[in-house]
């Protein structure tokens, strides 16, 4: 960590090996924690694995999600479930393949039912698409599209106590 203009500096480094003859790699993330790579299916990869594409996607996801609890707890929403899948859009140009676009889709489970509150949750949940940092590097290049919905409250699951005596 260093200093630059007054603002902190972190730096991080992941390690990577790949072997051509077997189609697959491996990096690591950070401590004993490492991932297997490989082609998608898309792109003719047979091997089991994840790709750079959906690493990408994990980045972005992750980093949304995160920046979402915090705005969602500084509004006063912190107990909201919310479940959000991320797509990424490639399409194959003469350059090679690219990403299109982005799409955030969230959903929050058991929100109010008043439109003020459902529009202050939307407010959250688009401030945190424009907070997230990774979104902030990538939307430059690659176009972000949220799209957010409301469902019904996730069941609580049963207490294990009651979960065993259903068994007697």
């Amino acid at each position: 960590m260093g200093d630059r203009d007054g603002q902190s500096l972190h730096t991080f480094e992941v390690y990577g090996q790949w072997s051509g003859a077997a189609r697959r790699g491996e990096i690591g993330l950070g401590g004993p924690q490492t991932v297997t790579i490989t082609l998608p299916q898309a792109f003719g990869g047979t091997e089991p694995g994840t790709n750079p594409e959906e690493l990408l996607l994990g980045a972005a996801l992750s980093c949304y999600i995160m920046t979402l609890a915090r705005v969602l707890a500084r509004r006063g929403f912190g107990a909201l479930h919310v479940e959000t899948v991320i797509v990424g859009q490639i399409s194959r140009t003469s350059a090679g393949p690219r990403f299109e676009r982005i799409i955030l889709r969230p959903v929050v489970h058991g929100a109010p039912d008043e439109a003020s509150e459902r529009e202050r949750i939307e407010d959250a949940l688009l401030e945190a698409e424009e907070a997230c940092f990774i979104a902030r590097t990538l939307r430059p290049a690659i176009p972000y599209v949220l799209e957010p919905r409301f469902a019904a409250p996730v069941p609580l699951p049963a207490p294990v106590s009651a979960v065993a005596a259903v068994g007697r």
